[in-house]
């Protein structure tokens, strides 16, 4: 994820220009992104985000995570046994 997704207010989430960004299959036209249900606006959504990325959990789990991505569990025997594959 990009920093946008933690900081900020949310901005690059709302198409406030109104561009024509296509159609889906269902031939609805895109506009805003569509937030998941537990976030109210674009803000509560950056804000929760924040949140979750600054708590206990993802503290103590993080260089699990920074194994995955960028360390011993990439490749080989070590990524597939940790489903990273």
């Amino acid at each position: 994820l990009t920093p946008e997704f933690f900081t900020g207010n949310g901005d690059f989430l709302v198409n406030a220009d109104e561009l024509q960004l296509g159609t889906m299959q269902d031939g609805s036209t895109l506009h805003d992104v569509h937030l998941p249900p537990w976030a109210k606006h674009p803000r509560d959504f950056i804000r929760k985000n924040r949140k979750a990325l600054e708590s206990d959990y993802v503290s103590a789990h993080l260089p699990a995570w920074i194994d995955l991505i960028f360390g011993c569990k990439q490749k080989g025997q070590a990524a597939l046994q940790a489903d990273n594959l």
